[in-house]
């Protein structure tokens, strides 16, 4: 399927119905709530990660391994963003999965 941006805000235009249906009918479940709690863990570890990686490289400045702490901070970012974009287009499909649900009803 071909994303194009009007489809896109389609699906982000619906999104706030679709969790207000979901809250309506019950709660999170146990699992639901441990999955929240894991991505979040991932998300504060990934972010340490840069920030520690970016303040190694800024106090270790001008030492004879000097483009080691910037392939270190490239890394951090390349996995920052690699995670960030893994996670949104997954967010994604769930989303449009449950739009699909609910135009289906």
């Amino acid at each position: 399927m071909k994303l194009n941006l009007r489809h896109f805000t389609h699906v982000i235009a619906a999104i706030p119905g679709a969790i207000r249906r979901r809250r309506a009918r019950g709660r999170l479940t146990r699992e639901q709530f441990k999955d929240a709690c894991l991505i979040v863990q991932i998300c504060v570890l990934v972010h340490c990660f840069a920030l520690a990686s970016l303040w190694w490289a800024r106090s270790h400045d001008g030492e004879a391994g000097s483009w080691m702490n910037w392939v270190g901070v490239a890394m951090a970012i390349a996995w920052v963003v690699c995670f960030w974009g893994v996670l949104l287009k997954q967010a994604h499909i769930a989303a449009e999965n449950a739009v699909k649900r609910e135009i289906q009803r």
